[in-house]
């Protein structure tokens, strides 16, 4: 494969380069296919072959829908999505996940006591949810 050619203009804080066209703020990699390669057809992304987001190097891209741009991200590692207690949204702790999955209450009651919906109780029940931890 030949190198990449990295983008030297604006960068996101995910390092794709921004560029100025057709009126708007694009990725500059999605300008670099759709000068060299042609128009982007609805609902497609533009992918890194080389995974550097700053590359316009068009022999490193490739398209492919929304699903295989997430599944390109789990395959090459990227897909770094905090669990558990780390979670952003989270508000339960591992040891609340224990207490609920030994706990015979309803899952309305410990929703209701756990400041969740009913449906987190049952994942959680289910083992769908905060598999990591043990009972």
């Amino acid at each position: 494969m030949t190198d990449c050619i990295e983008w030297t203009g604006a960068r996101n804080a995910q390092g794709y380069g921004r560029r100025g066209f057709r009126g708007t703020n694009w990725h500059a990699h999605r300008v670099a296919w759709t000068e060299q390669r042609g128009e982007i057809p609805e609902g497609m992304c533009v992918l890194h072959h080389c995974d550097n987001p700053p590359c316009v190097n068009v022999d490193h891209l490739f398209l492919g829908t929304k699903f295989d741009n997430n599944m390109d991200k789990i395959t090459k590692g990227r897909a770094n999505m905090p669990a558990g207690e780390r979670h952003f949204k989270t508000t339960l702790t591992q040891e609340d996940v224990r207490a609920i999955r030994n706990s015979s209450a309803t899952n309305a009651a410990l929703a209701k006591q756990y400041g969740v919906v009913h449906q987190t109780i049952s994942n959680i029940r289910l083992g769908r949810t905060w598999k990591a931890v043990a009972s």
